[in-house]
C-alpha cells in the first residue's frame, strides 16, 4: 500500500522537474534584455535608459506581485498560479516581438510580463515544492530553484545563437510558444499534495485569528527580518539590477562577441547551481549570518575583479563563475535563517516580502545603471557603486544573531 508520504514524493518530484524547466525559460527570458539591449538601441533608436526602464518595471511588478502571488497560491494552489504566470509571460514576451514604440515595450514586457515573472519566481517555486516533502524538502527546493541558475546555461546559449541567426523578434516569438506550452504542462501535471499528518504540527502552530495585518506587524517589528530585508534589497541591486542587465553589454564593450558574452553569462548560471548546492549544505553546519556576510563581502571583491577584465575570454569566464557561485546561493541561506528566526508558519509571506525588497533594489539598480551609462558612456562607476553596496549588505548580515536551534518550528517573538 502506498503511503501518503510516498504519494506526495512521487507527485513532488514531477513538480520539481517542471519547476526547474519553467524557471530555466522564464529567467532566460528575463535575462535576454542584456542580449537585445544593443540591438534595440541600434535598430529601434531607444536609449539605454529606456531599455532599462522597461526591465525595471519587471522588477517593480515582481516586488508588488510576489506577496500577492504567494497568497493566491495558498488559496488556489500552485498549478493555477504558475500556469497563469506562464501565459502572462507568453503574451508579454510574444507581443514584445512586434513593438517599435518604447511605450508598448513598457506595457507588454514590463507590466504584463512582470505579472508572469512574479508568479513564476524563486519564492513561488519554494512554496510550491515545499508542501510535497518532509525528509527531502531542502534537496527538492534546491533542485527546483536551480532552474533559475544552472538551467540558464543551455537556454541563454541557445537564445544567443537564435538571436544571431534569426533575429530577436522571431526568437521572442519562439520563446513565447514554449512558455505557453509549459503552462499547459503545468495544468496537466501539477497535482496537489495529499494532506500529510506529519505536517499538522506546522498548521497547528498558527493562531486561529492570525490576520495579515498581525503578520505584517510582527515582521516589521522583527530585527532579523529588517536586517535581512536591507541585505537582500542591496543584493537585488548588485545582481538582478546590474549584473543580469549590464554584464553582457559590458562584455561587448570590452571587445567580446554577443555569443561569448552570453556563454559567459551562462557559466555564471552554472556557478549559481554549484553555489546553491554548496551553501545550502554549509548553512546546516556553520554560523549562517557569518556565512551570508562572507558571501556578500566576497561579492564586493568580485566586482573589483570585473573592473580589470581585458579581452582575455578566460578572465571573463572566471569572473562569471565566481560571481555565479556567490549569487543565487544567498537565497537558501536567507530562507534557512527565516525558518528558524521567524518560523515556517509565515515563511511564504516572509520570503515574498524579502523577494519584493530584492526586486525593488534590482529596479533601482537597473535605472541607475542605465542612467550612469548614458552620462559616462561606461560601466565603471556602476561596478564601484556595487562594491560599496555589496559590502553594506555584508554588514547587515553580520548584525543578525545566530541564536536558535535549527530544528525549531515555532514563530518566535520579535528578535
Amino acid at each position: 500500500m502506498t503511503t501518503v508520504a510516498e504519494t506526495n514524493r512521487r507527485r513532488g518530484w514531477v513538480v520539481v522537474a517542471i519547476c526547474f524547466v519553467a524557471l530555466s525559460f522564464t529567467f532566460g527570458a528575463r535575462s535576454s534584455v542584456s542580449m537585445v539591449l544593443p540591438l534595440w538601441v541600434q535598430e529601434l533608436g531607444w536609449s539605454a535608459t529606456q531599455v532599462s526602464t522597461g526591465a525595471s518595471l519587471v522588477l517593480v511588478m515582481m516586488a508588488l506581485g510576489s506577496p500577492i502571488a504567494g497568497n493566491l497560491m495558498d488559496r488556489f494552489g500552485a498549478g493555477i498560479v504558475m500556469a497563469c504566470g506562464l501565459l502572462a509571460l507568453a503574451l508579454g514576451v510574444g507581443a514584445t516581438s512586434y513593438v517599435t514604440d518604447a511605450t508598448y515595450y513598457y506595457i507588454l514586457f514590463g507590466i504584463v510580463g512582470g505579472v508572469g515573472w512574479a508568479s513564476v519566481s524563486i519564492p513561488m517555486v519554494t512554496a510550491a515544492v515545499s508542501g510535497y516533502f518532509v525528509k527531502f524538502r531542502g534537496l527538492a527546493i534546491g533542485i527546483g530553484v536551480s532552474g533559475a541558475s544552472g538551467g540558464q546555461l543551455p537556454i541563454l546559449t541557445l537564445l544567443g545563437i537564435m538571436i544571431a541567426a534569426l533575429g530577436w523578434r522571431q526568437s521572442y516569438q519562439i520563446l513565447a510558444v514554449v512558455m505557453a506550452a509549459m503552462a499547459v504542462l503545468v495544468l496537466l501535471r501539477f497535482k496537489p499534495p495529499v494532506d500529510d499528518p506529519e505536517n499538522r504540527v506546522q498548521v497547528a502552530a498558527a493562531p486561529e485569528n492570525d490576520a495579515l495585518f498581525d503578520r505584517l506587524k510582527f515582521l516589521f517589528a522583527n530585527r532579523t527580518f529588517l536586517l535581512l530585508l536591507g541585505a537582500f534589497s542591496l543584493c537585488g541591486f548588485t545582481t538582478a539590477g546590474v549584473i543580469d542587465v549590464y554584464f553582457i553589454p559590458y562584455a561587448i564593450s570590452c571587445g567580446f562577441s554577443l555569443v561569448e558574452g552570453s556563454f559567459a553569462y551562462g557559466i555564471h548560471g552554472l556557478g549559481n547551481l554549484a553555489g546553491v548546492i554548496l551553501f545550502s549544505w554549509m548553512a546546516d553546519h556553520v554560523n549562517r549570518p557569518r556565512l551570508l556576510a562572507s558571501m556578500f563581502f566576497l561579492r564586493a571583491a568580485a566586482f573589483v575583479l570585473l573592473l580589470f577584465i581585458s579581452v582575455d575570454f578566460s578572465v571573463l569566464v572566471v569572473f562569471a563563475a565566481i560571481f555565479g557561485i556567490l549569487n543565487f546561493a544567498t537565497f537558501p541561506v536567507i530562507a534557512n535563517i527565516v525558518a528558524t528566526h521567524i518560523g515556517v508558519r509565515i515563511i511564504g509571506l516572509t520570503l515574498g516580502l524579502l523577494f519584493g525588497g530584492h526586486s525593488l533594489g534590482a529596479a533601482v539598480g537597473v535605472v541607475i545603471g542605465g542612467w550612469m551609462f548614458d552620462i559616462f558612456a561606461k560601466y565603471d562607476f556602476v561596478w564601484w557603486l556595487s562594491v560599496g553596496l555589496a559590502a553594506l549588505a555584508g554588514i547587515f548580515a553580520v548584525l543578525v544573531k545566530e541564536t536558535r536551534d535549527p530544528s525549531s518550528k515555532a514563530v518566535p517573538a520579535a528578535a
